[in-house]
């Protein structure tokens, strides 16, 4: 199998028109991505592709995405290279259709895309403007439907909510409210790997022989150590995924990391939420 090299950005949280930058950045987040850009342009192996997975916009507007669109068309031309985008809790799904997309607003917005040897998974884990992920039973049975179909080829899910893992226990109130069910569709599949953001901290772990890998922020970094009080930097990170005869590896880039704590969140519980919340909202 041939070599495959990704590039993962996260957490953007690109500052809607006449708004302040998410919590107190000190550093424009459109610089921030632009500095991202400017390192991929520098390499000397090209990526084959760059996913952006969500917290797009920082709850902006259908002229915000506009934008954003521009910006990634122009990217695309200069880099020759394709460029895919999800959403994540902060994204606001109609001005993303509307504005992005120039299309009539959908529930969810997931996708696929294939090459000769790897497909490759878009989903939406964004719900209504919940914090926490889910997918939902819709997409899930599209994602098994499509899994089962393409059995022969290795497969890369990309979502903005990580699933729970050892390292982010103390984060299940905001991740992914469905890793069980996620995992009884992917397990003993030809996925090798998720990818996802949300936590604004890298960390990585398998289950069922799969790799779990969170990616940090392009924006700004999170300190979780304290469970009750999570402490917010200025920072830059992305991650470069690279797939090689079935193994795969990621390495984390650091452009910028500030030492000033910028904003704070207090968290009391830390558990999951009630499921009922998702299914009375369907």
């Amino acid at each position: 199998m041939s070599r495959y090299k990704i590039v993962q950005i996260t957490d953007t949280h690109l500052t809607p028109e006449n708004a302040v930058a998410a919590n107190n950045q000190k550093i424009d987040p459109y610089l921030k991505l632009a500095s991202i850009f400017t390192d991929i342009s520098q390499m000397i192996i090209k990526p084959d592709l760059i996913v952006i997975t969500g917290d797009l916009i920082h709850e902006g507007k259908a002229k915000d995405y506009e934008r954003l669109a521009r910006w990634i068309a122009e990217q695309k031309e200069q880099l020759q290279i394709p460029i895919q985008v999800i959403l994540g809790n902060h994204d606001r799904t109609k001005a993303f259709f509307e504005g992005y997309l120039k299309q009539s607003e959908q529930k969810k917005y997931y996708y696929s895309m294939s090459t000769d040897e790897y497909d490759f998974y878009f989903l939406d884990s964004k719900f209504y403007n919940y914090e926490q992920g889910y997918l939902g039973q819709e997409q899930l049975d599209w994602l098994k439907s499509n899994l089962d179909k393409n059995q022969n080829k290795y497969a890369v899910l990309f979502l903005h909510h990580p699933v729970d893992g050892p390292a982010i226990h103390h984060m299940r109130y905001s991740i992914l409210q469905e890793t069980d069910e996620l995992l009884s569709v992917i397990s003993n599949s030809s996925v090798q790997a998720v990818f996802s953001g949300h936590i604004h901290f890298e960390t990585s772990f398998t289950k069922n022989g799969i790799l779990m890998h969170s990616t940090d922020s392009s924006a700004y970094h999170i300190n979780c150590d304290d469970a009750h009080k999570h402490l917010i930097y200025d920072a830059t990170y992305y991650d470069v995924i690279t797939i090689d005869n079935g193994e795969i590896g990621t390495e984390t880039k650091c452009i910028y990391e500030g030492q000033e704590v910028i904003n704070h969140v207090n968290v009391d519980n830390t558990e999951f939420v009630d499921k009922k919340i998702f299914k009375e909202c369907n």
